[in-house]
């Protein structure tokens, strides 16, 4: 309010210093006093009056009243001021632009009252003197169209803006939604996915990928650039040329599937599967690739595992049924230098037949799971002497000494035949990987309500790499496998998952070139107590006993 008052007022000042100079008599007229005095007091009104309290349409008063003070002044000094009256324009603009058709209405009718002043107070006029003053008020009425035309068309365009301002709210909000999801989506699916335009540059990368790219770069930053990225082909070995790398190949147009590299170092190296797709412009040019790289370590892993399985369990059979197969040639030949000998001969067909039939069995039970255990109260002690004994010949044959540190009776409650199995196992592969001259130790303890024994040698030992799967079914470390040793890895699977049956544990502490303890804790009470891990190495009993 102040500030549209502003202007007049302004107006009106300059026109009384102007009449201080030309006509200093007009200033003492009552009519332009009042003119003045009104004037300011509107300005007063606009300054101090709490408009925003008053109903909506009450500042009309204030230009209504700009057309008295208008009228006031020009009544005494429009002869010494002939454009006066274009004080009239700053009440006729306010009127237009605040009530449009109405203000210009208000406008004409203003102009006119402000023209008739001298007729209304009876100043005598020619029928010429009458007419001419009203171009004024149709000058302002056109003035006031203009404005009215002029705010129409602001208000019509600011209409229009508000509602593209609005729709591109819309469809802003509907694009951050669509980003958010798209996020989410990326974020959700256990697969790297990265896009790059059509000169290589990063547009997308989601977590996953800058943990794949953290992996192959040497200072584990994942924005290091892809010429220094490490990728190595699917051997693990030879590093891919700049030139075949994904996203090299993709930058280059290229759509492909299942490019398998490697990132990363030992023990913590990935492979990775990766897929690109190119992406066109609406002109159908080529505007840049999107590349999924998706983790098929542990599937490569399995194919290799499935591989040397499957190698080892032919070699396994093979060399049982080429026994039989020989010594039965020989009790077919009938030849009188073997004649006396074809019973040895047979007993050694059964030996490999029922090595066979063992294998054979320990695969269907592995691969059924059917490794039920029947509780009973038994002796620990016992058991553990019946199975170094049993196992004194095969480490006779190989000079390995075992050692029976158990000395006296442990009563539990589990299933003998199955507990037999997992010390036969356990003992086996201790005197398997152990070399002439080596030790086998076993031992058992008490502690609170379990009862454990672990069986400890000294031979080739576990890397750390290997540790956490030596239990998994089919699992033969790296280092076994070099050596050529038979087996197929059952043995320790079915250790561990009889142990489970009992409501146990069994654990494998292990360095390479030192030998392993693998341990095991049973509760001797309940099956279904929950177990308590045992200490590597309990306790050793006195009055050692030796099977060597």
């Amino acid at each position: 309010m102040l500030l549209s008052q502003l202007p007049l007022t302004v107006a009106l000042l300059l026109v009384t210093a102007i009449l201080a100079v030309v006509s200093p008599h007009i200033l003492g007229t009552t009519s332009f006093r009042s003119a003045l005095f009104l004037a300011l007091a509107i300005l007063a009104l606009c300054a101090f009056l709490p408009w925003n309290l008053l109903p909506p349409g009450s500042f009309v008063v204030v230009p209504l009243l700009d057309f008295v003070v208008v009228a006031l002044a020009r009544e005494v000094a429009a002869d010494s001021v002939t454009s006066l009256g274009l004080l009239l324009v700053f009440p006729v603009i306010w009127l237009a632009a605040a009530l449009g058709r109405n203000g210009v209405l208000l406008s004409a009718v203003g102009a006119v009252m402000v023209v008739a002043v001298p007729l209304l107070v009876g100043v005598s006029a020619t029928p010429a003197d009458v007419v001419r003053p009203f171009l004024l008020p149709a000058i302002m009425t056109v003035i006031a169209l203009a404005v009215h035309i002029l705010v129409s068309s602001i208000a019509s365009q600011e209409a229009r803006l508000k509602a593209k301002d609005a729709e591109l709210r819309r469809s802003y909000e509907v694009s951050l939604e669509r980003q958010r999801l798209l996020d989410t989506m990326l974020e959700t699916v256990g697969v790297g996915v990265h896009a790059v335009d059509a000169a290589g540059r990063d547009i997308l990368m989601n977590e996953q990928h800058r943990r794949n790219r953290s992996l192959a770069a040497p200072t584990g930053e994942p924005e290091t650039a892809e010429p220094d990225l490490n990728i190595l082909a699917n051997d693990g070995i030879t590093p891919v040329p700049a030139e075949y790398r994904p996203v090299a190949r993709a930058t280059l147009g290229q759509s492909f599937s299942d490019y398998l590299i490697r990132v990363g170092a030992p023990p913590n190296q990935r492979v990775l599967s990766s897929t690109a797709r190119a992406m066109k412009d609406r002109d159908g040019n080529f505007a840049g690739s999107v590349l999924a790289f998706g983790d098929v370590t542990d599937l490569v892993n399995a194919l290799a595992l499935k591989d040397d399985f499957v190698a080892n369990i032919s070699h396994e059979f093979r060399t049982p049924l080429m026994s039989i197969l020989g010594y039965l040639d020989l009790v077919l030949d009938g030849e009188e230098e073997t004649a006396g000998q074809h019973e040895l001969f047979l007993g050694m067909a059964q030996n490999n037949a029922e090595k066979l039939l063992n294998l054979v069995s320990g695969l269907l039970t592995v691969s059924s799971d059917s490794m039920g255990v029947h509780p009973q109260r038994m002796d620990l002690g016992d058991l553990v002497r019946k199975c170094v004994v049993s196992a004194k010949p095969r480490a006779d044959g190989r000079w390995v000494t075992i050692v029976n540190e158990v000395s006296r009776a442990f009563w539990i409650t589990a299933d003998p035949e199955r507990l037999a199995q997992v010390l036969d196992n356990l003992l086996t592969n201790a005197i398997k990987y152990s070399q002439p001259g080596d030790v086998v130790t076993v031992r058992a303890w008490e502690t609170n309500d379990q009862a454990c024994f672990s069986v400890t040698d000294t031979g080739m030992g576990i890397s750390e790499q290997d540790l956490p799967h030596i239990f998994t079914r089919y699992y033969r470390s790296s280092r076994v496998r070099e050596s050529a040793m038979p087996g197929v890895g059952l043995g320790l699977g079915i250790v561990k998952r009889i142990v489970e049956n009992h409501g146990g544990s069994a654990t494998v502490t292990s360095k390479p070139d030192l030998g392993s303890t693998f341990t095991v804790s049973l509760p001797r009470a309940r099956q279904d107590q929950d177990p308590q891990q045992c200490p590597a190495e309990g306790p050793a009993n006195v009055d050692t006993e030796r099977a060597h």
